[in-house]
């Protein structure tokens, strides 16, 4: 299975601007997500710091969501391993599933998530965060921002 047949992907030509401004967007949630707030915050932010580096690897490939399309969030998680590689199928399926709790922790109710799914997620980010800064100077090193060289 290649990118090129996902009907829920459009042609993206990534500039380093973008892809800075993502990373830029990804460390400031990491760096709140490891304050002292409630669990469903920190779980929040850390899933949409692993979003975005998602969204940085996917975009580098030449591809963005059609945010028209239901489920662009699960089409850029699912999108993972096939853009940084194998090796990230377990952090695509612990992204998958926290994307159930996310929604309803933002949408439902307070207290979905524990301290310890939070601190969970926040170490799954982290890690996904390193790879994908390796990963992008590998394959992709004309993206890479300045501030990550």
């Amino acid at each position: 299975m290649s990118l090129e047949t996902w009907s829920s992907l459009n042609p993206h030509d990534p500039t380093v601007a973008e892809i800075q401004q993502l990373f830029e967007v990804v460390e400031r949630d990491l760096g709140d997500a490891g304050k002292d707030v409630s669990p469903d915050t920190r779980f929040s932010l850390a899933y949409n710091a692993a979003l975005q580096l998602c969204t940085i690897a996917l975009h580098a490939e030449g591809f963005e969501t059609n945010r028209k399309v239901r489920g662009h969030h699960n089409t850029t998680i699912n999108s993972l391993p096939l853009t940084i590689g194998e090796e990230q199928r377990e952090a695509h399926v612990f992204l998958s599933r926290c994307s159930r709790q996310r929604g309803q922790t933002l949408y439902e109710r307070v207290g979905v998530v524990s301290h310890q799914d939070a601190g969970d997620l926040l170490e799954t980010a982290r890690t996904l965060r390193a790879s994908t800064v390796e990963w992008l100077k590998r394959r992709h090193p004309a993206l890479v921002p300045e501030k990550l060289q």
